[in-house]
């Protein structure tokens, strides 16, 4: 079974968070039920952050608390699109790619785990939005 944690801000916002990471998996990893992921909503000074810790299971995502509910949800589907890769070690925290070195020179922008994760946002955030 799949454990999800919320931490910080408000009330509504933990349950929103909670919700819409769920959607994630489901949409994202259907068939996992081996993930633990705490969110911690916070100060931070971009939207949102995903950390793989010990093992391809366990993440931490910081998300940035007080943003409207579109950019919310925006932002918590593109931090799941990173646990998806690195659950399914697509990436790792050495830069590796699919199996090849991503130079450490590369345009944020370029990185290929961010250009999947922009492609995808939106697409999830509307489906999700709609469902939740």
């Amino acid at each position: 079974m799949n454990i999800v944690e919320v931490t910080g801000g408000p009330a509504k916002e933990r349950e929103v968070v909670e919700n819409v990471v769920h959607w994630c998996i489901k949409k994202l990893m259907p068939r996992v039920r081996s993930l633990d992921i705490e969110v911690k909503l916070t100060k931070c000074n971009a939207y949102g952050y995903c950390l793989m810790t010990d093992n391809h299971k366990t993440f931490e995502l910081e998300i940035r608390k007080g943003m409207n509910l579109y950019d919310l949800i925006s932002t918590i589907c593109h931090e799941m699109v990173h646990v998806k890769q690195y659950y399914r070690k697509e990436m790792d925290n050495s830069r590796r790619w699919k199996s090849r070195k991503v130079s450490e020179d590369t345009n944020y922008m370029d990185e290929p785990w961010e250009k999947e994760a922009f492609r995808l946002e939106e697409r999830l955030a509307i489906e999700c939005f709609k469902n939740l």
